[in-house]
């Protein structure tokens, strides 16, 4: 189960030799694999060129989805320091590509996004439907892996639109097969159905077969919907037919959604049965991952059987095997990073990258995860006799209209004004933030100021929004927002009550006539 993690290098120049290796990647990787590895060969040692580089990028994409990741990204990393130190862009947007797929591969969520955004940035205006797509793929498993699902879904139909009419590599499958993952990590089910439905109807007009992972996320969303009938007959079929990429690994993802089918059916039995079977297979190819899965289902079986005792000790067995797993997890992140970033160039163009994956990508404003973070450490401070903090949450009123009647085109530039308007006062408050926490909810944290003040500087924002001359953006348009205050420790003393409160008072603003400020005592 899971988004199909796929790198694609790019082409330089117009040879066409070269751009037709590079499409093989999406189209069959053992023919674009044994290409590159051909054309290496022919090359002159002396040949050390932007060329030689960009088949290496191509060997690295591929070798590294097959083994040791280590080893792809010290070589990639390496290219790229060549590709900065000569100017070459595309060579650039292609090993951030590659870094950026290997970080999604070992779970480092921050450095993946980091990669993908460099990835788009770079990307030349020339490049081909094909790259200009595998790149907003790219990112976008990026953000719906970090949680930003709007913006996710967004590039995900900005891939789809590049490669609408490019029937022969299988780029398409691959964008429908990670879009249904991320609305089922987003727990849109509607969403993702949709999502694997195009993916069926896709494969039955084009009568070409849907590989093992995408079988199995196929599989999961009709779980999640709870069409476990479906769900069983999709694995059944998946394992019968052996499509291309039946491989250990994707086997056993297809074996572990079959066992919580049958358990929900009730099929206690024949869940067993394919836990054995799961089980041998992971032991074999040193499968942890799907090893420590397994284990978590044997104690849901035995809870089931009411066998409670066996099914403590298989859940301590599969805590031990998921603590054994998050370790080995972060020393395979921790080798790959020793191996990328050496030199300190690297490591400060790491944390910028970071910033970035803390943002929100259309307002610039920090994200809802470094907002939590943000507070929690505020609020922590604040117990151990910090200074208190205030907190206001904001809503944009009458939003829905604006992008009804006006668009959705419109909605944005109201949201990118708002931000400017809300991160302006928080400059010159030590410690406070602007925060987008979704749609047209914002946040303001206020670190050392007193719930008069607090209020005081929300009307001050209040007024500057409903002050503002939106016309610029639309004739005629006004825009005003709601606010609601709330101070720690007087209201709260954790990151959760308190933005309870201050949402509760949002909607009474809102409730009495809005653009308003309601904090304590309203």
């Amino acid at each position: 189960m899971g988004r199909i993690l796929m790198v694609v290098v790019e082409h330089t120049s117009s040879d066409a030799r070269l751009a037709w290796v590079e499409r093989q990647f999406w189209i069959d990787q053992d023919v674009a694999l044994a290409a590159a590895e051909d054309w290496l060969a022919e090359l002159d040692p002396a040949d050390d060129g932007a060329l030689r580089r960009r088949l290496e990028v191509q060997r690295a994409s591929i070798m590294t989805r097959r083994g040791d990741p280590r080893q792809g990204a010290a070589t990639v990393q390496r290219i790229l320091d060549w590709a900065e130190e000569h100017g070459d862009r595309t060579l650039q947007s292609r090993c951030h590509e590659v870094l950026g797929s290997i970080f999604e591969l070992v779970g480092d969520r921050a450095l993946a996004l980091e990669h993908a955004v460099a990835t788009n940035d770079l990307l030349d205006a020339d490049e081909s439907p094909l790259m200009r797509s595998a790149a907003r793929l790219t990112l976008a498993d990026a953000l719906g892996s970090a949680g930003s699902f709007d913006e996710s879904r967004r590039r995900y139909g900005e891939a789809l639109r590049l490669v609408i009419d490019d029937p022969e590599t299988g780029i398409r499958y691959t964008i429908l097969n990670n879009l249904a993952y991320t609305e089922y990590l987003a727990d849109n089910q509607d969403a993702a159905l949709a999502a694997v439905e195009n993916l069926i109807a896709l494969s039955t007009l084009h009568d070409r077969p849907i590989g093992m992972y995408a079988r199995d996320t196929i599989a999961r969303v009709y779980l999640t919907a709870g069409r476990l009938d479906e769900a069983e007959a999709t694995l059944l079929a998946a394992m019968e037919a052996k499509p291309v990429d039946y491989l250990p690994d994707s086997i056993a993802a297809a074996l572990v959604t079959l066992i919580e089918t049958y358990r929900r059916q009730g099929c206690l039995v024949e869940a067993q049965t394919v836990v054995d079977q799961c089980l041998a297979l992971t032991t074999e190819h040193g499968l942890v991952r799907w090893a420590t899965e397994v284990a978590r289902e044997q104690a849901e079986i035995f809870a089931a059987l009411e066998d409670y005792k066996a099914a403590f000790e298989a859940y301590r067995s599969y805590h031990a095997q998921s603590v054994a797993l998050t370790a080995g997890e972060n020393e395979s992140r921790g080798s790959i990073l020793e191996a990328m970033f050496q030199a300190a160039e690297s490591r400060r163009e790491s944390e910028r990258y970071r910033e970035m994956a803390q943002r929100d990508p259309l307002t610039e404003l920090h994200n809802r995860r470094f907002a939590d973070d943000h507070l929690g450490t505020l609020l922590t401070e604040l117990r151990e006799g910090g200074p208190p903090v205030a907190i206001a949450m904001l809503d944009v009123d009458h939003f829905k209209r604006i992008n009804d009647d006006l668009t959705h085109a419109v909605g944005d530039q109201v949201l990118q004004v708002l931000a400017r308007i809300l991160a302006d006062p928080m400059k010159h408050l030590p410690g406070g933030i602007a925060a987008r926490l979704g749609g047209e909810e914002f946040l303001l944290v206020m670190p050392g100021v007193t719930a008069d003040d607090a209020f005081a500087l929300c009307e001050k924002v209040r007024a500057a929004v409903a002050g503002y001359d939106w016309s610029a953006i639309n004739a005629g348009l006004r825009v005003t927002a709601s606010l609601g205050v709330a101070v720690a420790p007087t209201d709260a003393d954790t990151g959760a009550a308190l933005l309870r409160v201050a949402d509760v008072r949002m909607y009474v603003a809102k409730r009495d006539g809005r653009n308003r400020v309601v904090f304590q005592g309203d």
